[in-house]
């Protein structure tokens, strides 16, 4: 479904992506894990063509999307939920999933998948007048991520969706990523918590200064020893 091929990205005469290339199939939850700095979140941007390469190449499907405003990528099921979750603070959590489906017309299915993120997050389901802007770190974050499902995504990209929550909700978060896998949407995750994300990814890239340092399946990396000594202390 996703492919990118040797990505250059400048921010000015910084070279933040130095000749990244991965590929995300279809129904895959793929993770890029890495230190702050690595890279994760410029990818995901790139992606979803918030920032252009300076060379390289994004296929969606085989179609090269590298230029395309994020609007288009959006009407092409590209979903990307940002890390510090950006949601509407003096929206409340319903007008913020509303928004969540701007570009679509279904009336009845959009309320149905209304329906099914408040089944994920029931806490939504009671906070659902309430203005996003007074929710806790870990309510935002589960607003975040039934804003981006809202748009009905084949690729759902989530950048470091347990940043700054307590244990209790880090689990949960990551229990609801493996049962969106599990129903099938293909999830590209940026993640620092490196043991989470290769516990429930299929597929693992390891980024470090803006390359890809490694590469595998999620089951051979965290049995890698230099994994294990360099993310996740042992």
């Amino acid at each position: 479904m996703l492919q990118l091929d040797d990505l250059h990205v400048y921010y000015g005469n910084i070279q933040a992506l130095d000749g990244v290339s991965l590929r995300v199939e279809e129904g895959e939850l793929a993770a890029i894990v890495g230190s702050n700095g690595a890279g994760k979140s410029t990818t995901l941007m790139t992606i979803s063509g918030v920032v252009w390469p300076k060379r390289g190449r994004v296929l969606i499907d085989g179609e090269d999307v590298t230029r395309f405003a994020p609007h288009k990528l959006v009407a092409r099921g590209i979903a990307h939920c940002p890390e510090g979750r950006l949601i509407f603070g003096r929206l409340s959590v319903a007008e913020n999933l509303t928004l969540g489906s701007y570009n679509r017309r279904d009336g009845r299915q959009i309320r149905a998948d209304a329906e099914r993120v408040y089944e994920l997050f029931p806490r939504l389901l009671e906070r659902r007048k309430q203005m996003a802007g007074t929710l806790s770190g870990g309510e935002q974050q589960m607003l975040a991520i039934g804003r981006a499902l809202m748009s009905k995504p084949r690729l759902l990209m989530l950048d470091e969706p347990s940043l700054g929550l307590a244990p209790l909700l880090v689990e949960r978060i990551f229990e609801v990523i493996d049962e969106l896998h599990r129903q099938g949407v293909t999830i590209l995750l940026v993640e620092q918590n490196a043991y989470q994300a290769l516990r429930v990814a299929d597929r693992a890239y390891v980024l470090e200064t803006g390359r890809v340092r490694l590469s595998g399946s999620a089951a051979e990396l965290i049995d890698n020893p230099e994994i294990q000594t360099a993310y996740l202390g042992g």
